[in-house]
C-alpha cells in the first residue's frame, strides 16, 4: 500500500515538474515572440509619431504664414493715401511678429495692385516684393469674379505669401526637405477707389 502511495506521489510530482517546464518554455517562447513583434512594429510607430508631429508643426506654420499674408494685405488695402515702400515694409515688419519663434527669413510676400486705365482696360498698376522667399513670380490672371469686384472702377489688391518650411523632427519620414507653404488674399481698397504707391 505504501509503495503504491509513494509511486503515485512520485508520478504526480513528475507530472507537475513536466508541466512546470512546459509552462516555462511557453512563457519564454511568448516573451521571445513579443520581443520580435515589438522590434518589427516599433519603427513604424516611431515613423507615424514623428510624421504626425511634423504635420502638426507644418500646419501651425502654414496658419501663421497665412495670417501674415492676410494682415499685410488688409493693412495695404486700408491705406488712406499714397503708399510707399517704407510704409509697406513697416506693415510687413509688424506682421512678422505673428510668426512667433518661426524663422522670419523664410517668409516672403508679393503684392500686386490692379486697376483700370483711362480707357477702362485692366492693367497692373504696381507690384512690390518683401522678404527672402519668392512667392508669385508672375502677375495673377484676372478671372470673371475679379473683374466683377472691380466694377465700381476700384483697384484690386492681390497679396501672395509664401513660407519655406524646413522639416524639423520628421527627417526620418520626409528627409531633409523644405516645403513651400503658399497663401493668398484678394481685397478691394477700403479708404479710396484707387491705391497708388509712390516708389513701387
Amino acid at each position: 500500500m505504501k509503495q503504491d502511495a509513494t509511486k503515485t506521489r512520485r508520478h504526480v510530482v513528475s507530472r507537475l515538474a513536466r508541466m512546470a517546464r512546459g509552462l516555462r518554455r511557453k512563457v519564454a517562447d511568448e516573451q521571445g515572440a513579443a520581443a520580435i513583434e515589438m522590434a518589427i512594429i516599433l519603427p513604424f510607430l516611431l515613423i507615424l509619431l514623428l510624421g504626425s508631429v511634423e504635420m502638426f508643426l507644418m500646419s501651425m506654420a502654414s496658419r501663421k504664414a497665412a495670417r501674415v499674408t492676410n494682415t499685410v494685405g488688409d493693412l495695404v488695402a486700408q491705406a488712406p493715401g499714397k503708399l510707399t515702400k517704407t510704409a509697406i515694409a513697416k506693415y510687413y515688419k509688424a506682421a512678422q511678429y505673428i510668426l512667433g519663434k518661426l524663422p522670419k527669413e523664410n517668409l516672403g510676400l508679393t503684392i500686386y495692385v490692379y486697376g483700370k486705365n483711362s480707357k477702362g482696360k485692366l492693367h497692373l498698376r504696381w507690384k512690390h516684393h518683401l522678404g527672402n522667399a519668392s512667392c508669385q513670380s508672375k502677375p495673377p490672371k484676372l478671372n470673371a469674379s475679379h473683374k466683377a469686384a472691380m466694377q465700381d472702377g476700384n483697384d484690386l489688391v492681390f497679396t501672395f505669401g509664401c513660407y519655406r518650411y524646413p522639416v524639423q523632427i520628421g527627417k526620418m519620414v520626409f528627409g531633409n526637405h523644405t516645403f513651400t507653404l503658399n497663401s493668398q488674399v484678394v481685397l478691394r481698397p477700403r479708404q479710396q477707389l484707387t491705391l497708388a504707391c509712390k516708389d513701387c
